[in-house]
């Protein structure tokens, strides 16, 4: 792929203008379209939530894929949104195995593991998950990410915990009131609405709670355990109450 090409579809990406990137793709012959562009038009087709096809368009490269990091990442995005756990977890475990650094791809192996134990998914055995990508040994995790769901919480072998949320369906209504000023609910969105509600309704935790959100996915985390489980209560709370949201997002600022 040249580097024209590339580029555009990363400015494309980046403004969440994943038709034009699907478009563009699909206006190139299919002998023409090499690894990395069929890897673009899956991602793309991910975040249009056409799951289905961008699991076909991975498996078509599925060799050139086997020591790529982001490929098991991607279609494992796209097994876990159609609620398929079991291949959901085998892709992120590679993933997470391929890059140790990928805190992403860590996150949505707990969420899928949390995912298929709620469902009750006796079939799925995992023996690689190193221990520090479950809920650990604390039985506090698992009773409060009941309480957040669709949140989602990472236990860290440092001992810090994540609160996670794979941004798109979830009170998106919300971020519609200021759509026109570039808002669209992904993780930075939800990450300024966050970081209002950190600073309005519980100020003594501002610093401890810490913000690494990405465009998908929403992410706060602490080391003290308590500040964290408290905030994600107390977050999700908030967001059950459509009038507290709007009035708290109106004070959000656009990152």
């Amino acid at each position: 792929m040249d580097n024209a090409l590339l580029e555009q579809l990363t400015l494309w990406h980046n403004k969440n203008q994943y038709k034009k990137i699907i478009n563009k793709i699909i206006e190139i012959p299919e002998a023409d379209r090499d690894y990395d562009l069929i890897c673009h038009l899956g991602r793309a087709l991910n975040n249009q939530d056409n799951y289905n096809e961008a699991i076909k368009c991975f498996l078509s490269v599925q060799e050139q894929g086997e020591h790529d990091s982001l490929w098991h990442f991607r279609i494992g995005y796209a097994y876990y949104h159609l609620k398929q756990y079991k291949e959901a977890i085998v892709a992120f475990e590679q993933s997470a195995a391929l890059d140790p650094e990928d805190s992403q791809a860590s996150m949505f192996l707990n969420m899928s593991i949390n995912a298929a134990a709620r469902a009750g998914d006796e079939t799925i055995h995992i023996v690689n998950v190193e221990k520090e990508l479950r809920m650990g040994d604390d039985p506090r995790l698992l009773e409060v990410e009941e309480k957040i769901n669709p949140f989602g919480l990472v236990a860290h072998h440092n001992g810090s915990v994540s609160m996670i949320l794979g941004v798109g369906k979830y009170k998106h209504e919300i971020f519609q009131t200021r759509a026109e000023e570039g808002f669209e609910g992904n993780g930075y969105d939800w990450g300024s609405l966050a970081a209002v509600f950190l600073e309005e309704k519980m100020p003594h935790f501002v610093d401890v709670i810490r913000f690494d959100p990405e465009a998908d996915t929403f992410c706060v985390y602490s080391d003290n355990i308590e500040a964290i489980l408290g905030f994600a209560i107390a977050f999700k709370e908030a967001c059950e109450d459509d009038a507290l949201m709007k009035d708290l997002f109106s004070r959000a600022v656009l990152d």
